[in-house]
């Protein structure tokens, strides 16, 4: 395959030329080679290489941390201490993350249950309290299937997939392998792969959405990698769960 233009790569992996060229100068990427007229110019596998650093810093490593990793991924020495002692960290930190929000959710789980006790002459008669405290307390070894974190979505958003026939939809995308990260207020769902059923199932489910008044319409992209469902606003954490508990299933 023929060598590709700065800006070819670039459009490929929706980053900056400017994007690259700081790249260069942090030793992550470097061009192959340059033309006769001193144009940068990349070997087709840059794409991969931009695409690992990309999902890289998602995950919160820091280009002295990617720069290590590709070194020791050019070198075929995925064994090397620097690169598990760089994961290592990078693990550990999420962890600290992760044990700060399970101590708030256990926090708010009794917090909530301080409140379920009160007189229940002061309860509401729509039971609201009773079924937040189904949703948010149950035991954290007890993940939420995708039809109780649906449920949710339509309770929460209102949402216009509250036609259970609609719901079949989903079957398709049950036990997919997804990528999921945040830019902004949007909520990038990648669903891996290159299977017609799930791009079908896909496009239906943002079909559906789109015209729902609790989120704007969801965005469909095909890459080389599988289908990019992107979904904004403030309730789009809802799908980032919905997908998460699609896979599990």
């Amino acid at each position: 395959m023929a060598a590709l233009a700065i800006g070819q790569v670039a459009r490929r992996v929706g980053i900056r030329t400017s994007t690259l060229r700081f790249y260069e100068t942090e030793g992550l990427l470097a061009p192959a080679r340059r033309s006769e007229g001193g144009y940068r110019l990349y070997d087709p596998e840059a794409e991969s290489t931009l695409r690992f650093i990309q999902h890289a810093q998602r995950l919160g490593f820091s280009l002295a941390d990617i720069r290590i990793m590709l070194g020791t991924e050019r070198e075929g020495n995925l064994n090397d201490e620097s690169l598990l002692k760089v994961a290592e960290q990078r693990y550990l930190a999420l962890e600290r993350q992760a044990t700060e929000l399970l101590i708030q959710q256990h926090e708010l789980d009794l917090f909530l249950q301080d409140l379920n006790n009160v007189d229940p002459t002061q309860k509401t008669a729509n039971g609201l309290i009773d079924r937040l405290l189904e949703r948010v307390c149950p035991s954290p070894l007890e993940k939420p299937s995708s039809d109780a974190t649906l449920d949710w979505l339509i309770t929460h958003t209102g949402c216009s997939l509250v036609n259970l026939e609609e719901q079949t939809v989903l079957d398709s995308l049950r036990g997919q392998h997804v990528h999921i990260w945040k830019e902004g207020e949007s909520y990038q769902i990648l669903v891996v792969g290159q299977n017609p059923a799930v791009e079908a199932a896909l496009r239906e489910l943002a079909q559906m959405e789109a015209a729902c008044h609790a989120h704007p319409a969801p965005q469909l992209t095909a890459n080389e990698e599988g289908y990019l469902f992107t979904v904004n606003g403030e309730n789009a954490f809802i799908f980032a769960q919905l997908f998460l508990a699609l896979e599990r299933e």
